[in-house]
């Protein structure tokens, strides 16, 4: 799956407010798995670069979560849920996180009981529940997604994560032994997020950095360029909405890094975004770092996460040396509708090939070169529109009760 329009979503949840176990007493709390279990294998589904996975609330309710090494603390983002299953809310937070708005406010849940595949239960557990969607998940996914999970999961388990075959293989600390095919690299655990070493390189200039690896943001790369001394920002890139965080839309640059080197990993080319300042750097030097790794370079390996040793192993994927490729239509789709089978334009790039086709922010497309929501993912049609510069487009967009249809042609403009 190449990357989609959207790849650039930063689904990055700063937390600042420690969200500690409340159990009391002898009670256990956080995930085990089965008496006598080595691993446990899961079946993932990726949307977006993203990793999704059922979760079971309270041994009621089934929802869809992502998996995020970049959040501390689980998040119910529609509050309906937890109203339903009658959380206990004991308190009101705010919290900051990317995006342009200043703050927003969650409730806290506690003695919650977590379920995972294969008979793993986590008990007495906070979840943070935002009193509105703010992230809107399922409609930039495409899916029912309704959660984030992470540092639970992580902090508790050996996890392997197969991109090839999405497979999530949770494995117990004490009885893991690596794979011998894969590379062993330090991973450094501030607080709950995970960090690693890169190098990148920018013309005839090279910085080496601590970049925080984080399987809940769907671009590559996320880069605070004021802490790159002598590096400047690509000499090409465009100004663009780079997604959406917590705290409403991230608007900055996209451009593309001459290399990128993990260990002995290179890649060349690889696309950068930088928000504005304000829009999310503050979050990033509140969190002494420079930057992430997303989903869209994890997915061209096979990533085994070992908190316990502080370790992470790396080998190479089916994807491993695609190009990084961005939208070429300039437009934004969202998934939108009851059954989220209805295709909506919620951003068009100025003098992009969308725009001089005469399509508006709020257009509904029925269907892109005979693809529509109800037969194909959001996924399927983010890779009709970077196939490749030059392709032709032909749209039906409802409008006025009636089916247009208009076409264009793809251009690659980064």
């Amino acid at each position: 799956m190449r990357n989609p329009i959207i790849s650039l979503i930063a689904f990055i949840l700063v937390i600042n407010t420690c969200l500690c176990s409340t159990a009391s007493g002898q009670k256990e709390f956080g995930f085990k798995m089965p008496p006598k279990t080595r691993k446990i294998e899961i079946p993932f589904e990726q949307h977006n670069n993203l990793i999704v996975i059922p979760v079971t609330i309270n041994r009621f309710l089934t929802l869809k979560f992502i998996l995020d090494t970049g959040v501390e603390n689980a998040i119910l983002t529609e509050r309906l849920y937890a109203d339903i299953l009658e959380l206990n809310y004991i308190r009101e937070i705010t919290i900051d996180g990317p995006g342009l708005i200043d703050s927003v406010q969650a409730l806290i849940a506690n003695q919650v009981t977590f379920g995972l595949p294969g008979g793993i239960i986590g008990q007495n557990m906070n979840v943070l529940v935002l009193k509105e969607d703010y992230l809107k998940l399922s409609e930039n996914i495409g899916e029912n997604v309704y959660g984030i999970i992470g540092y639970d999961i992580f902090s508790r388990f050996v996890v392997e994560i197969n991109y090839d075959n999405n497979i999530l293989t949770l494995y117990d600390p004490d009885r893991f032994k690596p794979n011998k095919k894969q590379v062993e690299l330090p991973l450094h655990i501030r607080g709950s997020k995970p960090f690693m070493s890169a190098t990148i390189k920018q013309g005839e200039e090279t910085a080496s950095l601590d970049v925080m690896v984080d399987t809940g943001a769907s671009h590559a790369a996320l880069i605070d360029y004021n802490y790159l001394n002598g590096i400047s920002l690509p000499d090409k890139t465009i100004e663009t909405r780079l997604g959406r965080g917590i705290a409403g839309d991230i608007p900055g640059y996209l451009g593309r890094i001459d290399q990128v080197t993990i260990d002995n990993f290179d890649f060349n080319e690889m696309l950068v975004s930088a928000p504005f300042d304000g829009a999310y750097n503050k979050v990033i030097k509140r969190g002494a770092r420079v930057g992430t790794f997303g989903g869209e370079l994890l997915n061209r390996f096979n990533v085994t996460f070992d908190y316990k040793r502080q370790k992470v192993y790396l080998s190479e994927g089916h994807r491993f040396r695609e190009s990084f490729e961005y939208d070429m239509s300039g437009m934004s789709l969202n998934a939108v509708g009851d059954d989220l089978d209805t295709l909506k334009v919620v951003n068009v790039q100025k003098d992009g090939p969308a725009y001089k086709a005469d399509i508006h922010k709020g257009d509904i497309i029925h269907s892109i070169n005979g693809k529509s929501l109800r037969y194909h993912s959001l996924s399927d049609i983010y890779e009709i529109l970077q196939a490749r510069d030059g392709k032709m487009i032909k749209l039906k967009v409802l409008r006025d009760g009636k089916k247009e249809s208009v076409k264009f042609r793809l251009k690659k403009i980064i």
